[in-house]
């Protein structure tokens, strides 16, 4: 009985719609818009996140990154001149942690500088020269494919080698193996004795464009007085970053009630930062839309009013013959829904290819339209239907027969 009920006014309410095709297509407009901006704003930021997390992770799972700044968004300018005052970090906390850390195994210097490597008429400008000890490919989980890490000896004694990445073996070894081979790193000859494996991009930069030397040949080109970074393995489970903040209070000999002149980052903490950022941005977003809802939600129940106003005499004869007044309430509610979820279709329709174009024109960041975030689109257009529309329904289910019958 009641489902038969419910096909009915379904149908008339589908049945008036189309013979007010272009009117309830305008009146879908601000409905249309609000959908449209809250798929396309929560697509865009979930892609991004799934993009930025993807790229965070290439720094390492369980990597602690000790340095003279933080990572972090939004920095202002007095903070940044506080922190470059700070003491550079140096070798002597790479050791004190290696010698006195009890929670973590592998720790390794890190120094980066962008030179050119060249090899006869080849050179690649700008590559990424970290300068590393024999456990850093442990700590970022990245192995060889071709040829040896850097080993013990390579640190004790200063020996100019490398491993290159993917990027620059390509550039100068296009089609024969570098190992043996020798290559000028900022005019110094380097034996290649290994290859890297492939990382991708992190952010949009490549992570293959590197190469790898002993730390301790590093300092010859930057000198032991330039602030360095230090990667320290974190064993899950163990308080590793307490241990590390107070192994470097008391290399630096910082007072207890002397603040950290330190910064310990990591991946988990800068996607951390990085989601409470975009939260932020996507709850404005959202009550923008809301504001595009709420001004559809009116035009809707404006529209609904000229309709019940139109459509007086119709209410009047079929009261006449028998309607009840729940059917005519449920009959203009419906109609009222109805149109607020052709306007929630095209709205899903239009952020979901506006999110595709975006994805296509910016070249990296992936497209993602969560499913709840469909859901959420009607869920919305149901609420805006039934609220906005339950005024003029109930107005159109209390007419009186007899004044219906007389309207004009």
């Amino acid at each position: 009985m009641f489902r038969g009920f419910l096909i009915e006014i379904l149908r008339s309410a589908i049945e008036s719609i189309k013979a007010n095709k272009l009117r309830s297509l305008l009146t879908t407009l601000g409905i249309v818009i609000g959908v449209m901006t809250v798929i396309g704003v929560i697509s865009v930021i979930s892609g991004f996140k799934q993009y930025m997390a993807t790229s965070f992770s290439q720094l390492g799972a369980n990597v602690l990154y000790v340095s003279k700044y933080p990572w972090g968004f939004g920095m202002s300018r007095e903070e940044f001149k506080k922190i470059q005052k700070r003491d550079n970090i140096g070798l002597r906390e790479a050791e004190a942690l290696e010698k006195y850390g009890a929670s973590f195994k592998y720790v390794s210097p890190s120094i980066v500088r962008n030179m050119k490597v060249e090899r006869g008429d080849k050179e690649v400008e700008e590559v990424s020269i970290e300068g590393v000890s024999e456990d850093f490919s442990r700590i970022i989980n990245q192995d060889v494919s071709l040829g040896r890490f850097l080993s013990k000896d390579d640190i004790k004694y200063k020996r100019h080698v490398c491993v290159l990445g993917q990027d620059v073996l390509e550039s100068l070894f296009p089609e024969e193996s570098p190992i043996g081979k020798k290559v000028k790193i900022q005019g110094r000859q380097f034996n290649v004795i290994g290859i890297l494996e492939e990382r991708g991009e992190m952010m949009g930069q490549s992570m293959d464009n590197t190469a790898l030397i002993p730390y301790t040949t590093m300092t010859a080109f930057t000198g032991k007085r330039s602030s360095i970074n230090i990667a320290v393995f974190a064993e899950e489970g163990k308080e590793t970053e307490e241990e590390i903040r107070w192994i470097l209070r008391g290399v630096r000999d910082l007072k207890p009630d002397e603040e950290d002149d330190f910064s310990i980052n990591s991946s988990e903490a800068l996607i951390s930062q990085f989601n409470q950022m975009t939260s932020t941005f996507l709850m404005i977003s959202i009550a923008i839309a809301a504001i595009s809802l709420v001004v559809g939600g009116i035009g809707i129940m404006n529209i609904m009013l000229v309709s019940v106003s139109e459509r007086t005499r119709e209410i009047g004869v079929r009261k006449a013959i028998g309607a009840k007044s729940s059917e005519i309430l449920g009959q203009f509610l419906m109609e009222s829904v109805v149109i607020c979820l052709v306007g929630g279709f095209l709205g899903i329709f239009l952020g979901a290819s506006l999110t595709k174009l975006i994805s296509i024109m910016s070249g990296n960041i992936p497209f993602h339209i969560p499913i709840w975030s469909i859901f959420l689109g009607f869920g919305f257009c149901c609420g805006i239907g039934v609220f906005f529309g339950f005024y003029p329904a109930r107005k159109a289910s209390k007419l009186s027969p007899v004044e219906a019958l007389r309207y004009e």
